[in-house]
């Protein structure tokens, strides 16, 4: 269910995306100005994260996460209806508030229902609907663009989640409370991560006075604007740039997000090998980290490349080492505190996320405006996740526990 929730997720996220060449064009918009319509989404979705993050840590994931689908599964399908520009940014907006329990809600999920040998497998799984999102989204909505219009894309891919939310409401529960686990099974569910827990209710500035909470913030902050560029820039640039029709350019960017999904599982399974061999979760996961940032500078002879063809090849390394280095980084809450605050410590650390991604979208705006190309930023970007894992291991103290009051 989680995996799917994400699927859908980066369907509807993405489909303002795809539909960005015909409707600037429609509009009349620049790219500073779809600039700020992408950005609006992220700005709400990173501050949502670190609200949400919370609310989810008192009312429970069942009720949150379907309050979180059917919030931004509406905002989407309403956006066929938009008339002037500023409703593109309004609905967008609304979209990243929504969809800004998901992540956090899946997190929180993963450590109420997994054993921390299996979280990094297991967020891996669910992470990986992001990738066969975007991998779904490109040819279906570039499809339903050209047969039909962008206003019947941003319909049919806003309903899909109120499918989902039928589904979720029939068969999700706590551990707790769910029907069909025996009490033997419940106990040791329960046990693995309430044994650690906090006996006092832990608060926000409680959680930023830890070192290893800006480790998490600040990497994300500066690795996302990558993976951000990827999914919200990459359509127009292969229209305007590389002279591709939305349709061919649909189709052709399934390829790259094939090799982010096989990063996401690939990531996490890798690290729970190397834990299986008697490494620690830290240096496991430093490990796979540093080889995953490495294979995202390939960024840089991706935009020098003279053929589409070099240029998706070395897009997809880059997107391998995307996948591989969130599907670490999503779990990593999990392993630093019991579940009851998982939902507050990943939204904090996702309102970094959401901020690097928010300014760097409205930055590559103003530079592909003004210059007239995007190499600066496709440049920049490659070395910040290296930056980032540095930093996370250095200032984490090897993503050390917080050492919550008991």
């Amino acid at each position: 269910m989680l995996f799917l929730a994400t699927v859908i997720s980066y369907v509807d996220r993405q489909t303002m995306a795809i539909a960005a060449p015909v409707i600037s064009k429609e509009f009349k918009l620049t790219n500073e100005e779809v600039g700020r319509i992408l950005s609006s989404f992220l700005f709400a979705y990173g501050v949502g994260q670190l609200l949400v993050g919370r609310l989810l840590d008192f009312i429970g994931t069942r009720t949150g996460l379907a309050i979180s689908i059917a919030w931004w599964s509406l905002a989407n399908v309403l956006t066929a209806f938009v008339t002037r520009p500023w409703g593109f940014s309004f609905l967008r907006f609304m979209l990243g508030i929504g969809e800004s329990g998901n992540f956090p809600g899946g997190v929180k999920v993963v450590a109420e229902w997994f054993p921390t040998r299996e979280r990094a497998f297991a967020g891996g799984l669910f992470t990986s609907g992001g990738s066969i999102g975007a991998i779904v989204a490109a040819p279906l909505v570039a499809t339903l663009i050209h047969y039909w219009s962008w206003r019947v894309a941003f319909i049919a891919t806003g309903s899909f989640g109120f499918v989902w939310l039928a589904f979720w409401l029939g068969l999700y529960d706590t551990p707790e409370r769910h029907r069909m686990l025996s009490g033997k099974e419940r106990s040791l569910i329960v046990s693995d991560y309430e044994f650690h827990s906090p006996q006092q209710n832990v608060k926000w500035l409680d959680l930023v006075k830890f070192r290893q909470v800006w480790a998490l913030t600040i990497a994300r902050f500066l690795e996302e604007p990558l993976f951000w560029m990827f999914l919200f820039w990459l359509p127009k640039y292969m229209v305007d740039v590389r002279g591709l029709s939305v349709l061919q350019t649909g189709w052709t960017l399934t390829i790259p997000f094939i090799t982010l999904d096989v990063g996401y599982v690939g990531g996490g399974w890798l690290t729970s090998r190397l834990v299986a061999r008697n490494w620690t979760i830290a240096s496991a996961k430093s490990l796979v980290m540093f080889c995953a940032a490495f294979l995202m500078i390939s960024t840089i002879p991706a935009i020098f490349s003279n053929s589409v063809s070099g240029f998706v090849c070395f897009l997809c390394l880059a997107t391998l080492g995307h996948g591989a280095w969130v599907s670490n980084m999503v779990t990593i809450p999990s392993d630093m505190a019991p579940a009851k605050v998982v939902g507050s410590l990943y939204g904090i650390s996702a309102l970094g996320g959401g901020l690097g991604g928010m300014v760097f979208t409205e930055v590559t705006g103003i530079v592909s405006d003004r210059y007239q190309s995007y190499v600066p930023v496709f440049v920049i970007s490659s070395f910040l996740p290296t930056v980032a894992t540095w930093i996370l291991i250095r200032l984490s103290r090897k993503m050390e526990r917080l050492a919550l009051p008991q």
